[in-house]
């Protein structure tokens, strides 16, 4: 049985989120669309402060906004 390292881990958690951001993009807006973006945001957040080097969060940061910002611009 193969061991999960800690960055796989969070590369699973990373993917599962991004699935979540798409269904969500699909929802009307609404205060519980605001408040499960947000939800996610703050785990992706969580995710590049635990798992990446200080020096990588600048661009996991932006490589985060880019999603939420690609997800939500299929709306329009």
């Amino acid at each position: 049985m193969p061991t999960s390292t800690p960055d796989m881990l969070a590369e699973a958690d990373v993917r599962f989120l991004q699935y979540r951001l798409e269904v969500i993009g699909h929802w009307p807006a609404s205060t519980r669309k605001t408040v499960m973006t947000e939800a996610i945001s703050r785990r992706l957040t969580s995710i590049a402060r635990y798992t990446y080097p200080a020096s990588a969060h600048r661009d996991l940061h932006a490589l985060s906004c880019q999603l939420l910002d690609d997800i939500f611009a299929r709306q329009h």
